[in-house]
C-alpha cells in the first residue's frame, strides 16, 4: 500500500514539474532578439537578390525550399517533445549559412537570435534531419550502376573497369577529453577521417565518417561496411571484363597508403619502379584524382569543414555527413558551373593519407594489376601522350 501511494505521489508531482513546463514562457529579451534576428530582418529580402542568396548559403532560393520540403518531417518534433518558438525554417537557414561560411557556431547563433544551448540542438537536428532526408543521394552499389560508374571512369580518364576512386580526410576535432591520443594522427593533429568513394562526376558514392585519427587507413577501410564487403568478397560486381582477351575484375583505385586487393588497385611503389610501371601508375593516378577534386570541391562549398576543429568528435561526424549529403545534393539539382567553377576543380585538391608500403600477399591482385599494367602499355590500351607525361615528370623529379 505504501509503495503504490508513493508511485501515485512521485507521478503527481512529474505530472505537476510537465505542467510548469509547459506553461513556462518565454523570457522578453529571448523573443525580442530572435524577432530582431537575421531570419526575420534579412531572409526574405535576400530570396529577392539571387546572388545575395547564394553567396550566404551556397545555394539558390528555390534549392532552399525544395531542400526544406524534404528535410521538415524529419525536423518536426515528436509528441512527446516540447516545441520551442524558433520556426523550422529559420533553423534550417542557420545551420545551412553556418556550413557553407564556416562562421563560427556561437556567431551564427548571435545573429539568429538563438541562445548558445538551443544552437547546439538545432545544429544536431538539422545535420541529423539532412542525412535522413538525402539518404537516397548515394547511389546502391548495384551492378547496373558500377557499369555506369566504370564507363564513366572509362570516359573521362581512359581507365576501364574502374568504378570508383577511393581516399580519405583527416578532419580535424576539438581534442576530446580522456580520449588518450586516440583520434591523435600522423599529421600531429586530432581529427576524424572521412572515407569516400566518388565517381567521375564528382559525387559520393560511399562515404564513412568517424573513425579514429590515429587509425591506419588499412584499418579506416577494412573497418567500413563497404570495406569488409570487398574484402570478403561479399559484394556482387558485374562479370569480367576482357581486356586484351584477359578476363579483368572491375575494381576501385585507390592510393599506395591502401592494401592491395583484387578490388583495389593501387600503385606500384618499389624503389625500382620501371618505364611501364610509371606509366600504369599516371593512368591510374588520373582516376585517384577525382577524390581529391571532389574533397576540395565539398570543402570550398562548405567550408564549415575547415573549421570542424571547434567541435567534438560527434557532432564533426554529423556535419561531415551533413556537408557531403548537400554535395550531393547540389550535384544533383545544380548546374556544375553554378556549384563549382572549373577552377574549382584544376586548382584545389586535397590528399591527406599517408604513404605506406604495405600489400596485401594475394596472388589474384598482383595478376590484375599486372594485367592493367600491359593493356595501358598496349597498343589497344595506350593514350596519346602517356609517354610523353611520364618521362616530363620523370625529368622535373631529377
Amino acid at each position: 500500500m505504501e509503495e503504490s501511494l508513493k508511485r501515485k505521489q512521485s507521478e503527481e508531482e512529474k505530472e505537476e514539474k510537465d505542467a510548469k513546463k509547459r506553461k513556462r514562457v518565454q523570457r522578453p529579451y529571448s523573443c525580442e532578439k530572435r524577432n530582431q534576428g537575421r531570419f526575420v530582418s534579412a531572409f526574405e529580402n535576400m530570396t529577392k537578390t539571387p546572388s545575395e542568396f547564394f553567396e550566404n548559403f551556397h545555394m539558390t532560393a528555390a534549392n532552399f525550399n525544395y531542400l526544406f520540403s524534404l528535410v521538415e518531417p524529419f525536423m518536426i518534433p515528436k509528441r512527446n517533445m516540447r516545441p520551442d518558438a524558433i520556426p523550422l525554417k529559420a533553423k534550417l537557414a542557420t545551420v545551412i549559412e553556418m556550413l557553407a561560411s564556416g562562421t563560427l557556431q556561437q556567431h551564427i547563433a548571435s545573429s539568429y537570435g538563438i541562445s548558445k544551448q538551443h544552437m547546439g540542438k538545432t545544429v544536431d537536428l538539422v545535420c541529423n534531419a539532412i542525412c535522413s532526408a538525402l539518404s537516397g543521394e548515394f547511389p546502391r552499389w548495384t551492378k547496373q550502376n558500377m557499369l555506369k560508374w566504370a564507363a564513366e571512369f572509362e570516359a573521362e580518364c581512359d581507365l576501364p573497369n574502374c568504378i570508383g576512386a577511393i581516399d580519405g580526410r583527416h578532419v580535424p576535432i576539438k581534442d576530446p577529453p580522456n580520449s588518450h591520443k586516440a583520434f591523435f594522427n600522423y599529421k600531429g593533429f586530432n581529427s576524424i577521417v572521412l572515407l569516400a568513394v566518388c565517381d567521375a562526376s564528382y559525387r559520393f558514392t560511399y562515404i564513412d565518417v568517424g573513425e579514429y585519427g590515429s587509425e591506419g587507413d588499412i584499418n579506416a577501410f577494412s573497418n567500413t561496411k563497404l570495406g569488409e564487403a570487398i574484402l570478403m568478397d561479399r559484394l556482387e560486381f558485374p562479370e569480367d571484363r576482357s581486356l586484351n582477351a584477359v578476363p579483368t575484375p572491375y575494381f576501385m583505385a585507390g592510393s599506395e597508403a591502401f592494401p592491395l586487393y583484387t578490388r583495389l588497385i593501387t600503385p606500384y611503389v618499389d624503389e625500382a619502379v620501371t618505364t611501364t610501371q610509371r606509366i600504369f601508375n599516371y593512368r591510374l593516378g588520373r582516376a585517384r584524382r577525382f577524390t581529391e577534386y571532389t574533397f576540395g570541391i565539398l570543402c570550398y562549398r562548405w567550408m564549415a569543414m575547415q573549421r570542424t576543429e571547434l567541435w567534438k568528435p560527434d557532432r564533426a561526424q554529423k556535419i561531415v555527413s551533413a556537408c557531403c549529403s548537400l554535395h550531393n545534393f547540389m550535384m544533383r539539382t545544380t548546374s556544375a558551373d553554378l556549384y563549382f567553377p572549373q577552377e574549382v576543380v584544376t586548382e584545389t585538391a586535397f590528399a591527406d593519407l599517408p604513404t605506406c608500403s604495405v600489400q596485401c600477399e594475394e596472388e589474384d591482385a598482383e595478376y590484375v594489376r599486372n594485367t592493367l599494367l600491359e593493356y595501358v602499355n598496349s597498343p589497344t590500351g595506350s593514350i596519346p601522350g602517356q609517354y610523353e607525361e611520364v618521362f616530363d615528370n620523370q625529368n622535373e623529379e631529377q
